[in-house]
């Protein structure tokens, strides 16, 4: 901070990446007491921007996807998102688990802390591995939005305290959800430079570390495109330092965009459910482990999801696993179950014909379908539509302070058929899916949902959950319960509206 006569003309806040001597220590006993097998070691860094679809990334950061293209990347073509937002898309991946495996293992309320959850950077720490976890825009972050995230310090690591203090004292820009700026930089910037720093300092050392963006991308459709430059100067660092020579870099989103025009439309739709992702590995890893890696070019084109990304991590703690012969093992186990695993290391062979219930994802989330679009006056489509609306009436009834939502129109209607390579696998004739897109009153409120008809008893029911694919600013300012927030209209909400 600078001051001239009293007055502070400059104010910054900037963060360091110290070794800890203690962390030194504790990284060399891990060793002695479990020795690794591995020869060489891998560091992991994870790189996410909240928010952006495959497709969208390739329309919004052509530098960057052009770098990463020239370094041989392996880019995920078929990575499905098995859930709605960010926080049940990243548990995956952390974890092994799903939101409600979460809350039956380790996560019992919503006011409990998430010290207790084995979260895999704990695995890598008792490796031997130096941890680190970070974001920008504090206030929503994985596990602090609506949340009471960590009691204790979760990794070696911790940018939030740095971050949380920037964005408080000197951020600015507010669009929607996020401080877009921290001081004279977007914030994005400034956790990149963290990151950049981060791995330049341990590029000898073994490492896990995940980083994840919000700020930029969160909000806006088109906003990616002010951060390519920052991303492929941020990338071009670490491949001209060397700091990439031992570790694999995942350069990933959670899902695409999930309110705004777009996502009224089916291509939108598409969207919100195919996040990009993208493996560089050292060249040394690549020659070591062909037969891993040749595999993962294959699963490029297979549908994968985030609990795959798990067991992916996993393998990378003990190289054994990744060897030829294991490999060959493994994949024939993997091949002669009789039922398929739901999580998959992408080192294995994931099966063409894989059916998005075998992977973990819910019927409203998966893309491995065609859709027929239906007419609005069908009787059928507004009776469904009905029932969509009492489900979330239903969900809405133990919070007193929501106002109770009318159908207002049915903006479309579509039934959705599989894939014809899938058709033998997924066949029922005694099911069918719509997937309704219905506006709601009070609030002005678009849902999506399936809505899954049982021919068989003509029963109807909604099938997962119900997407909220438009804002809804602090029109459920008076729920804490981060689910209800995409459905609630607040009573108070509502009275002050109709007083202006």
């Amino acid at each position: 901070m600078c001051s001239v006569d009293n007055q502070v003309v400059y104010k910054n806040y900037h963060a360091f990446i110290p070794i800890k001597l203690e962390v030194e220590k504790l990284c060399q006993e891990s060793r002695k007491n479990k020795p690794s097998q591995n020869t060489e070691h891998l560091s992991v860094l994870v790189l996410g921007m909240d928010a952006v679809s495959r497709l969208n990334f390739h329309r919004q950061m052509p530098k960057t996807e052009s770098l990463l293209r020239k370094i041989h990347a392996i880019e995920l073509f078929g990575y499905n998102k098995v859930a709605d937002n960010t926080f049940p898309n990243l548990i995956p991946i952390l974890s092994g688990l799903s939101e409600k495996e979460l809350q039956h293992t380790c996560w019992p309320k919503l006011t409990s802390v998430f010290d207790r959850c084995n979260w895999i950077w704990k695995n890598f720490s008792a490796a031997g591995y130096r941890t680190a976890f970070g974001e920008d825009a504090a206030w929503m972050g994985l596990f602090s939005y609506v949340k009471r995230g960590f009691k204790e310090q979760p990794t070696d690591y911790y940018v939030r305290p740095f971050i949380k203090t920037a964005e408080d004292d000197i951020g600015h820009k507010t669009q929607l959800n996020a401080k877009l700026c921290i001081g004279s930089k977007m914030s994005v910037a400034v956790l990149l430079d963290y990151v950049s720093n981060f791995a330049i300092t341990m590029s000898s050392k073994d490492t896990f570390a995940f980083f994840w963006g919000t700020s930029l991308t969160h909000d806006f459709l088109n906003y990616p495109s002010l951060g390519d430059d920052l991303h492929e100067r941020f990338l071009n660092q670490l491949l001209h330092t060397g700091s990439l020579n031992h570790t694999v870099f995942i350069f990933m989103s959670d899902h695409g965009i999930r309110w705004g025009g777009i996502r009224e439309t089916y291509q939108g739709r598409l969207e919100e459910r195919l996040p990009f992702v993208f493996f560089v590995f050292p060249e040394w890893f690549k020659n070591l482990y062909p037969t891993a890696i040749a595999n993962l070019h294959k699963n490029a084109h297979r549908l994968t999801t985030p609990f795959d990304i798990y067991e992916t991590l996993l393998d990378i703690l003990s190289f054994k696993q990744i060897e030829k012969e294991s490999i060959r093992k493994r994949s024939t186990e993997l091949d002669k179950g009789k039922s398929k695993p739901r999580q998959i290391s992408l080192f294995l062979p994931v099966h063409k014909s894989r059916t998005c219930n075998e992977a973990g994802i819910d019927p409203h989330w998966c893309t491995c379908h065609k859709s027929k679009p239906l007419p609005l006056t069908d009787a059928k489509i507004k009776n469904m539509s009905l029932i969509l609306v009492e489900h979330l009436n239903s969900l809405l009834k133990p919070y007193g302070v929501c106002s109770q939502l009318h159908l207002a129109e049915v903006k479309s209607a579509t039934v959705e058929y599989p894939l014809e390579h899938l058709y033998e696998k997924t066949k029922d004739q005694g099911l069918k899916d719509y997937v309704l897109v219905v506006r709601t009153t009070p609030g002005d409120a678009l849902f999506e949902a399936t809505v899954r008809h049982h021919i068989g008893n003509s029963s109807v029911q909604v099938v997962g959950a119900v997407s909220r694919i438009n804002t809804y600013g602090s029109q459920s300012s008076c729920v804490t319960d981060f689910h209800m927030k995409l459905y609630c209209y607040c009573k108070s909400y509502f009275r002050t509206r109709t007083k202006l």
